[in-house]
């Protein structure tokens, strides 16, 4: 078990990257659209639909690219998933809102979003972690349990 950082939406910018870098976390994990992989401490994630070939390539020959597990995560909606798209109809993915009410993980963890909030789907909580560009980002302690929501000034 570990403390995780989650971010999404993270420009290739020094101050951020520091920032998230001197996070006392075990792992950061990327939900999509995050610029500079590269140069994040002990990162592993998915993709967005923002990432290029570059990342893409990057995470894969480093073995960080998470395409089924990751410590407590999946991609595939059982206990604790993470996925870049929210389940909203306006502006997510209606595929990710049918899963969630079809196989009711206990918590989604999603990117894509500029908001950062907790609220429920079904019996699903659902933690969206907000931009890391307006400083965003949540930490997940998988021993507890707990998660926090921080956001950060640059």
């Amino acid at each position: 078990m570990a403390i995780m950082a989650l971010i999404t939406r993270l420009p290739c910018e020094n101050s951020l990257i520091e920032k998230i870098n001197s996070l006392n976390v075990d792992y950061v994990v990327g939900l999509g659209d995050v610029e500079c992989p590269q140069f994040l401490r002990d990162f592993y994630g998915i993709l967005g639909e923002m990432d290029n070939i570059t990342t893409m390539k990057y995470l894969k020959n480093t073995g960080k690219l998470i395409e089924s597990s990751f410590l407590t995560f999946s991609t595939n909606f059982s206990n604790i998933t993470i996925t870049h798209f929210p389940p909203r109809l306006e502006y997510g993915s209606l595929i990710v809102r049918n899963q969630i009410l079809t196989n009711s993980p206990k918590i989604v963890f999603h990117g894509h979003s500029e908001v950062q909030k907790i609220y429920n789907l079904g019996l699903t909580k659902i933690v969206s972690i907000g931009s890391g560009e307006k400083g965003y980002y949540v930490i997940y302690d998988s021993n507890m349990n707990e998660i926090i929501l921080k956001r950060s000034s640059h």
